[in-house]
């Protein structure tokens, strides 16, 4: 049998460490992990790294730690060392105290939708993050450690804590080391394009990762190998970390490093990447990068990886125009940000400018500080319908018939709606204040037994205090919790308003027996309450209720802290979720029947309720302060292909998108399909394989979805100016 060092290399790290210290003690796994994981070389992906990706068993630092066992041999190994199996080590592990408070705020499970906090503690991940790779590729690891002897003598007492970053950066310099020797191994053997990619890896392994790149090439390879050593995440703002390499490249290779990268970025799943943007004096950020980049995008059509691009008042012509040929595509790429909006956003957290210009998205869209900051991602997630549906249920779900909520008694005791609304917001703190307490348990923990020494390396604040990436040492540790279906609360909220306390046609007893029968035997009610006003069609009675329970929503979270030493936003991002949010929410009051998977998809209306034009719905959204949403604040249209197959047509959404964010829009994130292909898709799913839809947050294949997520996204308003 194998010997645990080479077969479980990052195991065998842990339980040998010299120290029990906890960060180095995972810095040693690590070191241990460079120094034994197999490696193997493919000159055709002209970059190395990615050692795992050959191994039988999936060992991934991520932002914390993640081990699975996947032959038996292993699992003998593990359990037979040191008398443990060590299957309990980590994220998925009995180390982790279960504590109770956890267990019961996060058993309303997905299908629920109560809440939901990131990853529940057991799998891999803690939060996608975005490290000062920008930092890595200007100091190289010889900079870094100055760096740390520097911060050393400034903090006593913390010299476990410097000599597990210098012991990554060890481990990070022993894997490039061990590619070069790969590379000159395999290069005898080699003939042709591959024996020059040889070469050239073994030229650039000469110099990085100590020494910062000196050409294109040599920026790509040592990117390459520090986003993916112990983390494929996002990789934060690119144009920015890369783009001086690239103009300033001499060799005739930079497209052509830029295209295989994307490949390397596809196949790999890589989230976020960002570019352009605005500089702290309002200076355009673009670049010759930025450019390229967006045609290999257009060239290559792929789904991944999720593309960002940053806008401003002072954005030129030709940024905007590269924007929108590329969504002409289809790929549902690239997700528009406004930095007229986020940027106060993130100063309103106490984010001064110069580091505000610096946010990035992280995942599919939330908001990061480049190097600078652990926002969380998701440290939870409500639905809000949920908290109506307690409301009128008396804490109890309709789906599982369990009580999540808080019991406020009959709702037939309301006597005004201004009542109902003073119920129906203690609800939604409720909620929220569970989510956040769960949270920082979450991060307590996170902190006490996922130290991440190579992120807390690249991220500003760690280093200069002496402190972990998870235990408050970035500059900045804001929280970020998600809100889902709040398009769909407020139609129904209108329609309560309107028909039980203004014209007094129902009474509050009658419908909530209604929505109990899911509409049955109540049809004129239903009729009533499900043609009533709804949101996105710029109607003031509407939107004023929309405004009212998001405003404070949003302003409630802001006054919960985090661990990390922040507090907690929010954002709208439904991921792959709002179809199962609707499947396991039950009848509403808009005329949502139980089980219908049609729920909002973002900030934006229920699909297929906005019937006015995207002015109107424009105009709807626009009368919430946008600036109080601190994570990604998703708005979704569609547009026919006919929209962007002309340069008028072209000339009209960007005229929209520019109106959008001159009057205080955060975010579009736009659909260019044909409905006629989307349902033929359905039917057809063989003749659709390539073909791309924004979801919510991120682009997929459209075939892949789920049946009530693809009808979810057919039935969304298609949009033509």
């Amino acid at each position: 049998m194998r010997r645990l060092e080479t077969i479980e290399p990052f195991a065998y790290g842990y339980l040998h460490s010299p120290r029990k210290n906890m960060e180095y003690r995972i810095a040693n796994s690590i070191y241990c992990f460079a120094k034994n994981i197999q490696l193997s070389i493919d000159p055709k992906s002209f970059f190395v790294g990615t050692p795992w990706a050959n191994q039988p068993l999936g060992v991934r630092f991520k932002s914390s730690c993640s081990m699975s066992f996947e032959t038996t041999e292993i699992k003998k190994s593990l359990k037979n060392a040191k008398g443990r199996f060590l299957g309990t080590l980590f994220l998925q592990c009995a180390m982790f105290p279960r504590a109770t408070e956890t267990i019961d705020a996060a058993h309303c499970s997905l299908k629920t939708q109560l809440m939901r906090w990131n990853k529940n503690l057991w799998g891999v991940g803690g939060g996608h993050g975005n490290p000062d790779y920008k930092l890595l590729l200007d100091s190289g690891t010889d900079g870094l450690r100055e760096k740390i002897e520097k911060f050393r003598a400034l903090n006593s007492g913390k010299d476990d804590f410097y000599d597990a970053l210098l012991l990554t950066l060890d481990a990070f310099d022993l894997i490039c080391k061990r590619y070069k020797e790969k590379a000159e191994e395999t290069l005898p053997s080699a003939t042709g394009k591959d024996k020059e990619t040889l070469k050239r890896i073994i030229s650039a392994l000469e110099n990085i990762p100590q020494k910062s790149p000196r050409n294109f090439f040599e920026a790509c390879q040592f990117f390459w190998l520090s986003f993916s050593f112990l983390d494929i995440d996002s990789p934060g703002l690119f144009d920015y970390t890369l783009g001086k390499y690239y103009e300033e490249d001499k060799t005739g290779l930079r497209y052509e490093c830029l295209k295989k990268l994307w490949e390397l970025f596809h196949t790999t799943r890589t989230w976020n990447l960002c570019v352009g943007g605005s500089n702290e004096k309002g200076e355009d950020m673009c670049n010759e990068l930025t450019y390229d980049l967006l045609a290999v995008a257009r060239e290559y059509k792929f789904n991944t990886p999720n593309i960002t691009m940053r806008f401003h008042k002072n954005s030129p012509e030709e940024a905007w125009n590269a924007a929108i040929d590329t969504l002409a595509t289809g790929i549902g790429m690239p997700a528009i940000y406004n930095d007229e909006c986020v940027v106060p956003a993130m100063e309103k957290l106490g984010i001064p400018k110069k580091d505000a210009h610096l946010y990035c998205m992280n995942g599919c869209n939330q908001i990061d500080i480049y190097g600078k900051s652990h926002m969380g991602l998701e440290d939870g997630e409500f639905n809000v319908a949920k908290a109506l549906e307690y409301l009128l249920f008396r804490g109890k779900c309709s789906y599982t018939k369990k009580k999540f909520g808080l019991d406020l008694g009959d709702p037939s005791r309301y006597k005004t709606f201004d009542e109902l609304m003073t119920g129906f917001f203690k609800e939604i703190d409720y909620m929220i204040k569970r989510v956040a307490d769960t949270s920082n348990k979450a991060q307590v923990i996170y902190a006490k037994y996922g130290p991440n020494p190579w992120r807390s390396t690249l991220t500003e604040g760690c280093v200069e205090s002496g402190l972990d990436y998870k235990n408050k040492g970035p500059l900045y540790g804001h929280g970020q919790i998600l809100t889902e279906g709040l398009p769909d609360t407020v139609d129904s909220l209108v329609a309560i308003k309107h028909y039980v306390f203004d014209e007094k046609k129902y009474d509050m007893k009658t419908l909530v027996k209604a929505l109990m029968k899911n509409y049955e035997g109540y049809e004129k009610l239903y009729k009533d309450f499900s043609s009533y006003h709804k949101f996105g069609n710029d109607i003031d009675e509407v939107d004023e209720i929309y405004k009212e329970v998001t405003h404070h929503i949003y302003n409630y979270a802001l006054t919960l802290e985090t661990f990390r030493g922040g507090k907690f936003g929010i954002g709208c991002s439904t991921f792959q979720r709002a179809a199962e949010y609707g499947e396991h929410t039950g009848a509403l009051p808009n005329g949502k029947k139980k089980e219908d998977t049609t729920f909002a998809d973002s900030i934006g209306a229920v699909p297929g309720c906005d019937t006015h034009g995207p002015t109107a719905l424009l105009n709807s959204v626009l009368k919430v302060d946008q600036t109080l949403a601190k994570s990604g604040n998703v708005l979704q249209m569609k547009f026919s292909k006919s929209q962007f197959n002309t340069k008028e047509g072209k000339e009209g959404f960007k005229a929209l998108a520019k109106t959008y964010f001159r009057m205080g829009g955060q975010t579009l994130q736009i659909n260019v399909v044909s409905r006629e292909e989307l349902l033929d898709a359905k039917v057809h799913p063989e003749k659709h394989q390539n073909l791309v839809v924004r979801v919510g947050g991120f682009s997929e294949y459209f075939v892949r979805l789920s049946p009530g997520l693809q009808d979810n996204i057919i039935k969304r308003t298609e949009n033509g100016l």
